[in-house]
């Protein structure tokens, strides 16, 4: 028989147990405030107790928008991890095929800010692909490998944040579209 423990550690007093508790509570009624997902939510739970983000390091569900020359639409991540007043990660949750949201991820973090964002994450809650988003390459699998807070700060402070290729980012912005279009229709706009 496991015993849940709040927050991912064990108190050493009583005191500790109660404090623990309580931050639990705390967490509990910050999400249930938030419209998420399943997996969102537990994604976020493991971000905080697991890897030391605070609620103020994450956004669920951030709308961008997206300008194409003969449309505009709506696009949103599931979560973005933010560090140093810059997004360095946005994690697309879903239920199953996770590489196969790959792609979509890459995209949104080319094309959503003025500057790429370093790192996509696709996750189902149980696994995770994390993925470079300059070099287009997988570099690590698993829950364990999201970076912490701290790291992802070092990552922040280290990191040039340079935009997408002008020449590109109109193909990124297509399958961005693409794929939006696919889970979500009802989120394009009019073109101004």
């Amino acid at each position: 028989m496991s015993t849940y423990i709040p927050l991912g550690k064990i108190p050493s007093s009583p005191e500790e147990r109660k404090e623990l508790l309580a931050e639990k509570v705390r967490m509990d009624e910050r999400l249930s405030g938030l419209e998420l997902t399943h997996v969102q939510r537990r994604v976020v739970e493991f971000l905080i107790s697991a890897k030391g983000y605070t609620g103020d390091d994450i956004e669920t569900n951030k709308d961008f928008k997206v300008d194409l020359p003969d449309a505009s639409f709506n696009t949103r991540a599931d979560i973005a991890i933010n560090a140093d007043d810059k997004i360095i990660c946005v994690i697309k949750c879903v239920m199953s095929s996770l590489e196969s949201w790959e792609r979509h991820s890459m995209a949104l973090c080319r094309i959503v800010e003025a500057y790429q964002i370093p790192y996509a994450i696709v996750t189902d809650g149980e696994h995770a692909r994390i993925l470079d988003v300059i070099n287009g390459k997988l570099i690590a699998e698993g829950l364990d490998s999201i970076p912490s807070r701290e790291e992802a700060q070092r990552t922040a402070k280290e990191t040039v944040f340079s935009p997408y290729s002008p020449e590109k980012a109109e193909k990124e912005k297509r399958i961005l579209h693409a794929f939006d279009a696919i889970t979500c229709p009802a989120s394009a706009v009019a073109p101004e």
